[in-house]
């Protein structure tokens, strides 16, 4: 005989057990919220009756995915939400979900993408994908990139710690004379960053942080094309698929331009 739970795990719509659904609305709940909550809270914030709430409260603190403090009866994430965070962390690899995103990005846009992470040197492509128009250009898997001039730099300038980057800006300020402070402030508020002709004549960049869930820059998405032929298309594509591979990784906030 089928039991009500095989029935809700078959079928062509690929139903699933509501209340499990229910129950991670709790802790949803939880990971969102700026630290512990009273069950009132909780049960609000996972829009759930009191009752309710409370039900799921106990069966998350008895298998370990809840805590509950005893004194002031409050609710947090518990030890096998960190161990499973962890596992999940271990398995997961930057650069294979970062290369995943590059190549929908230059299938979308027919533009030449590449894919930088920060090595001893700074900026380093790891991946070069050529799109639909040719670029002419030196520059190839291993090439390495400047921090101040080039997009790839910028944004590793904006989203990695100073105490990364420092030496590297200290060689590149000298000669560029640029001020650091007010351009990492435009690349993180805007979430990209973007040149014409300032590292190599002739061609324009654009480029995207692909985040970790600590907001910084595992890699650096970026198009390359001739100077200024990026179309705000092809930037939006990009923010997209920066901000799915960070999502992947564990950040939680858009990447998108606000307003």
């Amino acid at each position: 005989m089928t039991s009500p739970t095989d029935h809700e795990t078959k079928g062509p719509d690929r139903r699933g057990i509501q209340s499990v659904e229910i129950g991670m609305r709790v802790i949803e709940a939880l990971r969102a919220a700026a630290g512990p909550l009273q069950l009132k809270d909780l049960a609000k914030a996972a829009r759930l009756p009191t009752s309710n709430c409370h039900r799921y409260a106990v069966s998350f603190v008895r298998t370990g995915f809840l805590i509950q403090d005893l004194n002031s009866g409050r609710y947090d994430l518990g030890p096998r939400l960190l161990q499973a965070g962890l596992a999940a962390l271990a398995r997961t690899d930057p650069i294979a979900i970062a290369t995943t995103a590059l190549e929908k990005l230059v299938d979308a846009t027919g533009s030449t993408g590449l894919l930088s992470v920060w090595a001893d040197l700074g900026p380093t492509i790891v991946r070069w994908m050529p799109g639909l128009a040719a670029v002419r250009t030196s520059l190839s898997t291993g090439s390495t990139l400047p921090l101040l001039t080039s997009a790839t730099g910028r944004v590793f300038l904006a989203f990695l710690p100073s105490r990364q980057t420092a030496a590297l800006v200290a060689r590149e300020a000298t000669s560029d004379n640029i001020e650091t402070g007010p351009l990492v402030a435009r690349v993180r508020a805007s979430g990209i960053a973007q040149v014409s002709g300032d590292h190599i004549p002739g061609l324009s960049a654009v480029a995207a942080p692909v985040l970790d869930a600590h907001g910084e820059a595992m890699a650096v998405m970026t198009l390359v094309g001739a100077r200024g032929g990026i179309a705000p298309r092809a930037v939006e594509r990009l923010r997209f698929q920066a901000a799915e591979a960070s999502a992947r990784l564990g950040w939680t906030k858009s990447l998108a331009r606000k307003g």
